[in-house]
């Protein structure tokens, strides 16, 4: 019930249009790419899938980054817009389960983003590649991957969201978050492995390991949990009178 109304919410907010266009965008950059690089791609010896992975998945990560924060974002200035939140905070409704459903409302919403994105990557490998296998048993994993490894960046852009009234404030804070990720990304640092906005930024290839996939796993799971908790510990003290 509580999805279905958040789905109402955002009916004339612009965020499905702001999720098809990022999805275009990240979905042209590897036809772009492939267009003007050809020679330096189709040269490699490695699947087509791995090429074009390795070769695009980062402006394609920062572009999901971006579009997290920036869902967030929209989200909880409707809440804010005309203090609708304050009334929210009357109705017998938990604020974690809104929280949580705005969450995973931003998640179902990155479905059609990595489907279309793949569907790209897969006309790739077709059309640059021909005679070999484009690899869509990797692609539809590394999918997979993806959705895991943005949960977490959605978590904590929706709670800066909604500890900031003003929808600048906690969209500067997700865009600063976000290119500290990409600075970092290319540093084989413990810091790098574990901060939020750096771990879009892996990818799922044909030589992935399972020593390599399950610990990136396990960080987006537990920070994931470990957001969510401190967001239910801060609507605890913000109910506690003083």
């Amino acid at each position: 019930m509580i999805l279905v109304l958040e789905i109402k919410k955002i009916k004339r907010t612009g965020l499905f249009p702001a999720f098809l266009g990022g999805a275009l965008a990240a979905s042209a950059f590897p036809v772009i790419n492939m267009a003007f690089r050809t020679e330096l791609f189709t040269s490699q010896d490695l699947p087509p899938a791995d090429i074009l992975l390795n070769g695009n998945w980062e402006m394609s990560a920062t572009f999901h980054c971006f579009l997290a924060v920036l869902g967030a974002c929209i989200l909880y200035h409707t809440e804010f817009a005309n203090r609708a939140i304050e009334k929210l905070h009357m109705l017998p409704v938990s604020q974690g389960k809104v929280f949580f459903c705005k969450n995973l409302l931003l998640l179902l919403l990155f479905l059609p983003v990595f489907l279309i994105e793949t569907c790209f990557l897969l006309f790739c490998a077709w059309h640059w590649f021909p005679g070999e296998t484009p690899g869509a048993e990797t692609l539809l994993e590394n999918m997979g991957f993806s959705l895991a490894a943005i949960l977490p960046v959605l978590v904590l852009s929706t709670l800066i969201a909604s500890l900031a009234k003003n929808m600048w404030i906690s969209l500067g804070i997700g865009v600063i978050g976000m290119f500290l990720g990409q600075m970092t990304v290319s540093y084989d640092t413990l810091f790098s492995r574990i901060y939020t906005f750096c771990l879009p930024y892996c990818c799922l290839t044909s030589s992935s390991q399972p020593e390599d996939i399950f610990p990136i796993l396990g960080i987006c799971a537990a920070e994931t949990i470990l957001l969510g908790a401190i967001k239910l510990f801060l609507i605890k003290i913000r109910r506690t009178p003083v």
